[in-house]
């Protein structure tokens, strides 16, 4: 079977999806035009910008991390990953180390938690819900340990650049958002390495007797997870200006919720990155107009819940009839 061409099944499959998104799309513009219409201050250019800038380091780690769900595997580990990581260039600032230095190290040391969790997996063979879920631990941990439970301090030009410096007055997290989701969404749509991913989601065994590398490309997804959350948590140290080991605590859930929410499948083989984008703006959109109607968190939480159940059951029953 020629890598380059699409089976059937496969062309159904993007037609399915097509029609989620659009379906997605429907609910976000309702949602948009639901709050501009209760909140007067919510479609201003302060609050969109603003919404924007803030989903933007989570929405980075999305856009990575449905290539590790379409592979049929998962990282929880991302939110103690970017917690660790906003801890270390905190660190690294206040010890005086130059800004771009601090990016180079930061993104290092995301390599390297992406590649212990890849050893985890494909090596050793721990299930990555375990493997992911036992690290998210450790580096929440380190987080905590090497900063005493503190924040520290992250200002420098270079660091504070990156999560609110502009350039042609746009954001430049908002930059950065777009060009890695544009990035994820061709490789997984328009090369061979993203149909070697779909192909191991929907069937490892079968990917692996064809040639495919499978243990290879399973752990360069995590990988790049890896580096993903901890350019997150360097843009959020940026954000907040501090250091926290409490940084990306629970946004794991979050950042699952909205591939979830985006049609990629817990099982594998089934996802878009399209969709994932529209599953962020949808998160982001709820929290962002319910806080502003003076909703108390927890609702929004609740909230948020009902919505990414609803969701996905739809999916689940238009997928079941599609097979039919």
């Amino acid at each position: 079977m020629a890598e380059n061409q699409e089976t059937p099944v496969r062309k159904k499959e993007k037609k399915f999806f097509l029609s989620n998104t659009i379906t997605l799309f429907i609910v976000l513009i309702v949602m948009l035009v639901f709050f501009s219409l209760t909140s007067e201050s919510f479609l201003s250019t302060y609050n969109l910008v603003s919404m924007l800038s803030n989903l933007s380091f989570y929405g980075i780690v999305a856009a990575v991390l449905t290539m590790v769900l379409i592979s049929g595997e998962i990282d929880f580990s991302i939110g103690g990953n970017i917690g660790l990581t906003s801890i270390i260039a905190a660190i690294l600032i206040e010890s005086g180390v130059n800004g771009w230095l601090v990016i180079l190290l930061c993104l290092l040391l995301g390599a390297a938690i992406g590649i212990f969790n890849g050893f985890l997996v494909t090596v050793i063979g721990v299930n990555s819900i375990i493997a992911t879920v036992g690290t998210m631990s450790v580096w929440r941990g380190l987080a905590y340990t090497f900063s005493d439970g503190q924040s520290i301090m992250a200002m420098t030009p270079v660091i504070d650049f990156l999560g609110r410096g502009k350039v042609l007055n746009i954001p430049f997290p908002i930059i950065l958002f777009i060009i890695i989701f544009a990035v994820c969404y061709v490789v997984m749509n328009h090369s061979k390495w993203g149909r070697k991913i779909y192909a191991i989601g929907v069937n490892p065994m079968a990917s692996f007797l064809s040639g495919i590398n499978v243990k290879q490309v399973k752990f360069l997804t995590f990988l790049f997870s890896g580096i993903a959350a901890a350019l997150g948590g360097l843009i959020l140290a940026s954000l907040s200006g501090v250091g926290m080991p409490q940084h990306g605590e629970g946004l794991e859930l979050t950042i699952i919720s909205a591939i979830l929410l985006g049609g990629t499948a817990l099982g594998g083989g089934r996802g878009q990155i399209l969709g994932t984008l529209v599953g962020v703006l949808i998160i982001s959109v709820l929290y962002n107009g319910l806080t502003m109607l003076n909703v108390y968190y927890y609702y929004v939480q609740i909230a948020q819940g009902v919505v990414l159940v609803a969701v996905v059951a739809t999916y689940e029953v238009r997928q079941k009839r599609l097979q039919e």
